[in-house]
């Protein structure tokens, strides 16, 4: 029987977007050169101004990569056939669970420094997201437009479920029993949607009391 051929390698674009990712969550935008990048992913000096005109266009479109994810995670999670506890567990469980990918790394390091590159990307990309989970929360407290309240709560319960996953190393060191049974943090997730729902009511019945 013949031999099983390798896998073909990734195209030169993927391998630089790959490589990209890789050493820009490593080391930070400004420490990696475009050479650097480009002998990693073993293509001429010249690719990264072919696929992406320069070093600005590949950094943007390595943002846009874990973006286009978490939009397809998101799919659907405002339907409203969807319960409430249903539609905030879809938003949040993508961004509770971090494999240690790069992109992690990555996104990571710039919300300690964003770079205009980065506060364009979230504008154009995540923003519109966050808008339609402030929506969904609007219209489940009987609104029809968010209030900055609301907004307020749709940030709160995704940095609460973005810092499980960023700092699950520090809670796990401190209190290892917490978590121990919830390896996945799908009970973390249900809990967080529990209290994504409290909150909301007491902003309705603030609201009324107005």
């Amino acid at each position: 029987m013949p031999a099983d051929k390798p896998p073909a390698a990734p195209p030169p674009r993927d391998r630089l977007l790959q490589e990209a990712m890789r050493l820009f969550g490593e080391r930070g935008f400004d420490a990696v050169t475009t050479r650097e990048i480009c002998a990693a992913a073993g293509v001429n000096p010249g690719a990264i101004h072919y696929h992406f005109g320069d070093k600005d266009g590949l950094y943007a479109e390595v943002l846009c990569l874990p973006v286009r994810e978490l939009q397809q995670l998101l799919t659907g999670f405002d339907d409203p056939a969807l319960s409430l506890h249903e539609s905030i567990c879809r938003f949040l469980r993508p961004f509770l669970f971090d494999d240690g990918a790069c992109s992690a790394q990555l996104f990571f390091r710039e919300m300690q420094a964003p770079s205009p590159i980065f506060m364009r990307t979230v504008a154009q990309e995540i923003g519109p997201l966050f808008d339609r989970f402030a929506g969904l929360l609007a219209r489940h407290a009987g609104l029809t437009q968010p209030t900055a309240a609301l907004y307020q709560l749709a940030m709160g319960l995704q940095a609460m479920a973005h810092d499980y996953s960023m700092t699950r190393p520090m809670l796990d060191s401190f209190h290892p029993e917490l978590l121990a049974d919830d390896p996945q943090l799908e009970a973390t997730c249900h809990r967080l949607a529990d209290w994504g729902c409290a909150l909301l009511e007491y902003e309705r019945q603030r609201h009324a009391s107005r």
